[in-house]
Order: C-alpha cells, then structure tokens, then sequence
C-alpha cells in the first residue's frame, strides 16, 4: 500500500534527514561537548521544525536547491552546538557530506532506473516499502563506506591547522560542482535510453568519488606539512638544547674538577669514611663518558644524570666514530629522543622492579648497528604497524618517533622493534656507504 504525500515536504524533511544523519556520523570522533546526546535529541528537533516550516514559495528548481543550502547551513550549526568543531572542521565535514549525500541519490536512481518496479517516489510521487528501502540503503552503503575510509581514525581535529579560507573555498567547489551535477542530470539533458541515464548516474557517482579523494589529499598533505613543520621547530631546539647541555656539562665537570682539589685540602680534618662518600659522589658526576663522538659524549652524560636522578642503571658500549657520517644534530635528537623513551618506558615500572636502560653502537659485516633495550610495563599500542604514543594527546605528541624514522631514513637506515618477556628491543641498521 502506498501512502499519497506532499513531495516537496518530502523532499526537505528528507534533505535534512540525510544532510544532518551525514554530519552526525563524520562527525562522531570529534571532541563532544557536555550532555552531547540531549544536544543532539534537541537539535535535531529543532531542525526538522525549521526545515517542516520553510516555505515552498515556488516549484523552481533554484528556490528549491536555496532552500536546501539553508537547511545544510542550519544543520552545519546544530553540529557546532553538539561537537566542539571550529568552522574549518565544520566546512570540511559539510563538504564531505554534499558529497556523501549526492552519491546515495545517484546510487539510488540507478537502483531505480534499473529495476523501474523501484522508481523513486520523487518520479511517481508516493512512499513504498521497496521505494523506502532502497532508498535507506543506499544511503547507509554511501555514508558508511566514506565514513570507514576518511573519518574512522579521528584524523578530522588536524583539520583545524587549515586555512580558514581554503577551507571555504573547498566546501564552495565542492558545492557547487555537486549542485552543477545535479542540475545537469535534473535539467539540462534529457536522454530517452535507459542506459544513457545509467551512464549520466555513474558519471555523477564518479565526479563526487574524485571530489572527496581530492578533499582527503588535501587533509593528508595538510597533517605531512604540519608534522614537517613541527620537526624543523623541534630540530631548531634540539641545536640550542645541544649548546646549552655541552656548556652545561663542560661547567659540571670543571666545578667536579675544582671540589676534588678543594677535597683533597681538606682530606686530614674529614673522616675517612665521609671523605670517601664525597669523593664517589664528585666521581659520579664528574666522570666523562668517552664514546669517540664528543656529540655523542653530550648526550650521554645529559642521560645519564638523568637515570641516577631516578635510580635507573644506565649502561652504554658506544663506538662514536662509527656515527661520524651523521649530522651533529641529527645524532644529538636521534639518541636523545631514544634513550628518553628508553627512560619514560622504565620510569612506569614498578619501584620493585630493576630498571635498566642498555644503549650500544658497534659495526658489523658492512653496518653501523644501534640497539637500544628497556623493560616496559603494559601493553604496547599499535596503529597500522607503528607504534602509538603512550601519552593521551596524539595530536601534539608522537613526534620524538617521527623524527627518530625521519633520521633514520635520511641516512638510508631501517629499524625493527622486538618485544619479548616485557623487554623492548629497537635495532637500527645503517650502511656503511651512508
């Protein structure tokens, strides 16, 4: 049985439905905002009473695409109210959606024009079952296959590093071009095979298909560009963290130096026992870690304070000139950003436990190999075959393992990572011809 309606109600309240279901699922790994599902039970009240009042002036195409572009623009706000999305974020997901949307028409008038006995009720201006159903799953096999690609890794809070205007300017092309389809197939041509329609159906499908890929390369490049741009600011630092650690140390082992003297002034008025305590303790800090590199000396002498400030055992067999072909402050990040990792990995275990960092360089066979090994507690996390960071905000930290791959592919190296009995091994192998 089939139910007779006004078709132009219809045909907004099932914009909005689809618009606005659209922008609720791409949006769904944003950050929520307090009582996210009384928001969203609101807003959408609120949306379809808009859309339910807007008036049908005229039956001209144009007036109906305007009103159309109202309801995106009130659904586009809704989502603002319920996420905590800027505009940048908001255009890329309305853009998206245009073209989610104009996918699942198309997929659903070709489904139509394929099996006539399911023509749209926009044709034969009434609501079936078969007509509702094609209609749903159309929409569901469109949305959900563009959410599974470009939205399920929760890459969309990057977006905000976008230009504002770019952005604008994406969700406008965007618009347009779909609005410009539409009209072509609506409008402009008219075709009496039924197989020039199915052409003009997949001509459609396949234009809003490039416009997204078009839309993910742009976020794509957007996050390499920012992850580039981190990495030279946290280079930038790291040679002034380098200047200021080797003045440091070289001050640490001259006032080492001076108290041994000042010690030795004063050995016959000290107990033996207590003259012995002070002068471990001034070798402590004092000794030099000679590893061939005096790169390399800065850095493990920086890390080793650091372990006996927390009771970690730091042991390290270091061959430097093995490293010489390597950039002073690509050595002093590389080894710097590992043995802290190193370090933070034992920092978590329990104080029960031994902790022990190992880092050693040695050649082999042709190869400058690096190993580094620490206990760790938990479970590692893993995103397609990285390693996660363990730090709850991956958006602004991760980057000590971007710039250790980074400098390992520089000089045409490759790492691999073993983890056995709760001990993390990272081996790195660079040629020799590096």
């Amino acid at each position: 049985m089939a139910l007779f309606i006004n078709p132009f109600l219809v045909l907004k309240l099932n914009f909005m439905l689809r618009y606005l279901s659209g922008m609720l699922l791409f949006s769904w790994k944003l950050p929520k905002r307090e009582h996210y599902g009384l928001r969203v039970l609101s807003c959408s009240a609120l949306c379809f009473l808009l859309a339910f009042l807007l008036p049908i002036l005229t039956e001209n195409f144009y007036y109906i695409v305007f009103l159309f572009l109202v309801e995106a623009l009130i659904a586009m706000c809704a989502i603002r109210f319920c996420c905590k999305a800027a505009w940048t974020e908001t255009f890329y997901l309305a853009a998206a959606v245009f073209s989610a949307e104009h996918i699942a028409s198309m997929l659903d008038n070709l489904i139509s024009l394929l099996r006539p006995e399911l023509l749209a009720y926009y044709i034969t201006e009434k609501m079936n079952v078969p007509v509702a159903l094609n209609w749903f799953v159309c929409l569901l096999l469109s949305y959900g296959l563009i959410y599974l690609l470009m939205f399920r890794h929760n890459r969309l809070t990057e977006a905000h590093t976008l230009d504002f205007h770019a952005m604008l300017m994406l969700l406008v092309v965007s618009l347009l071009i779909n609005l410009y389809m539409n009209l072509v197939y609506s409008k402009l041509v008219t075709m009496d095979s039924v197989w020039m329609e199915v052409f003009k159906s997949l001509f459609n499908i396949l234009c809003s298909v490039f416009l997204l890929l078009v839309q993910h390369s742009m976020l794509r490049q957007n996050q390499a560009e920012g992850r580039l741009q981190m990495l030279s600011m946290l280079f930038e630092q790291a040679r002034e963290q380098y200047r200021i650690s080797k003045e440091n140390i070289e001050a640490i082992n001259i006032k080492c130096h001076d108290l041994k003297h000042q010690l030795l002034a004063i050995r016959d008025k000290t107990d033996e026992r207590e003259y012995a305590r002070m002068m471990e303790l001034v070798d402590s800090y004092g000794s030099q870690i000679e590893t061939g590199s005096e790169v390399l000396d800065v850095v493990f002498q920086e890390k080793n304070f650091q372990c006996r400030k927390l009771g970690i055992q730091f042991t390290c067999i270091i061959d430097g000139q093995a490293l010489e072909f390597m950039d002073t402050i690509d050595l002093y990040v590389l080894f710097g950003n590992l043995i802290d990792n190193c370090i933070e990995a034992v920092s978590a275990l329990p104080e029960t436990e031994v902790k022990n960092v190992q880092v050693s360089v040695r050649r082999e066979r042709g190869f400058v190999i690096v190993t580094t090994e620490n206990g760790y507690a938990g479970e590692l996390q893993w995103t397609d075959g990285r390693l996660r960071t363990s730090k709850g905000d991956e958006q602004n930290h991760g980057f000590g393992l971007l710039s250790i791959e980074k400098i390992i592919h520089k000089y045409g190296g490759r790492y691999s990572i073993q983890t056995d009995n709760q001990i993390f091994t990272m081996n790195i192998v660079f040629p020799v011809s590096a």
